[in-house]
């Protein structure tokens, strides 16, 4: 929907999950090995990953503790087969061969050995149609390379990409400001805070955010990168970024640290939003920082973890822009509406999105520490 970092990525997190090296560069390249076995009558690939071992914010029955734990080895097949030089692999789910393939390119037509380049694209069997959504991979380059017995999976992240584009977008046109627009314009609950400046609609999804401005009456008088002025019936309101700080992290927890800081005033009274959130590290994993960390405790994890530490305001934050709002009723239900038609507009990529994923994680078992 927007252009936050590794937006392929959704998968971003998952091909992150078996990478426990902590680094900060502007590009970072990790490889890692895993077995491949090939039936090439069959058309079939079986993947299996090594045992490996995560470093983890383990909740445990005195408080916390960093802890080096093991991962048990997994299975993992596909069906392959080509369209002209395109690799095209085709999940096995418990047996069942899905209706999407993930597209390659680099290797040889028909040879299933060689270094391949997996693209944001995705096949239709069933259709024959080929659907790619290119500037998923601006951020983020993954290869497979596949020998006799052996699979070596490279993942590259461009920060530098991702930062650049931020610079050249400004901070005026994310999710913040619209959800700015609607907790101003009707005092609504404000569903974000200072971090989601980064949050940047992009040239396909700005009609959204421009439906936004045209509902709640919102009228621009001026605006830079880091600023804007703007009307909402007889109020004026001016949102300064005053911080916008994101680093590059590579490991388990995920990839980029926040700091930001945002103000919002209607001339009389400035509200502040800020957010700090770092990827969890061994000096974060201390008890005194509980109630910042975000603990990760499904039915189906062996272990409660904290994922991130988190420092916001957002409380504070919503009562005062509340508090500085203007008063008027408006139509819930045409927003309903509207957010509804953006959502169908919007499925058949979010499906896609949510199938990379899948496969993502899959493919993110083989790269480890």
């Amino acid at each position: 929907m927007k252009r936050s970092l590794f937006t392929a990525a959704a998968a971003s997190a998952l091909l992150l999950a078996a990478c426990g090296d902590d680094s900060s560069s502007d590009s970072v390249s990790h490889s890692q090995s895993g077995s491949l076995y090939v039936d090439e009558a069959q058309r079939l690939i079986v993947m299996t990953s090594d045992v490996s071992y995560f470093d983890m914010c383990v909740v445990t029955e005195t408080g916390l503790a960093w802890k080096s734990i093991p991962q048990p080895a997994t299975v993992d097949s596909a069906i392959y087969t080509f369209l002209g030089d395109t690799l095209v692999l085709i999940d096995l789910d418990e047996g069942d061969t899905s209706r999407y393939g993930k597209l390659f390119t680099g290797g040889s037509a028909g040879d299933i050995y060689g270094t391949w380049t997996y693209l944001p694209c995705e096949y239709n069997r069933r259709t024959n149609e080929k659907e790619c959504y290119e500037e998923d991979a601006r951020y983020m380059t993954q290869t497979l390379k596949l020998s006799q017995g052996k699979l070596e999976a490279t993942i590259d992240y461009h920060f530098d990409a991702y930062l650049s584009d931020v610079e050249d977008a400004g901070y005026m046109k994310t999710y913040f400001m619209k959800q700015l627009y609607n907790a101003l314009s009707n005092g609504y609950h404000i569903d974000a805070d200072a971090s989601d400046i980064f949050d940047i609609y992009d040239a396909e999804d700005y009609e959204d955010f421009e439906k936004s401005i045209k509902r709640n009456n919102v009228q621009i008088i001026e605006e830079t990168k880091e600023s804007q002025t703007f009307k909402i019936g007889e109020k004026t309101y001016t949102v300064t970024v005053e911080n916008a700080e994101q680093s590059f992290e590579y490991n388990l927890y995920g990839t980029t640290n926040v700091d930001a800081s945002v103000n919002v005033s209607d001339g009389t009274k400035t509200c502040n939003s800020h957010t700090v959130r770092k990827i969890m590290d061994e000096s974060l994993c201390k008890v005194e920082n509980m109630e910042y960390l975000r603990i990760r405790d499904d039915v189906d994890e062996e272990y409660a973890y904290a994922r991130y530490y988190r420092n916001s305001n957002e409380v504070e934050f919503e009562e005062c822009i509340k508090s500085i709002a203007v008063e008027q009723t408006s139509n819930s239900y045409d927003d309903y509406y509207d957010y509804t038609l953006y959502k169908k507009a919007n499925d058949k990529k979010e499906e896609f999105k949510k199938r990379s994923e899948k496969f993502l994680r899959k493919m993110s078992k083989y790269i480890e520490k």
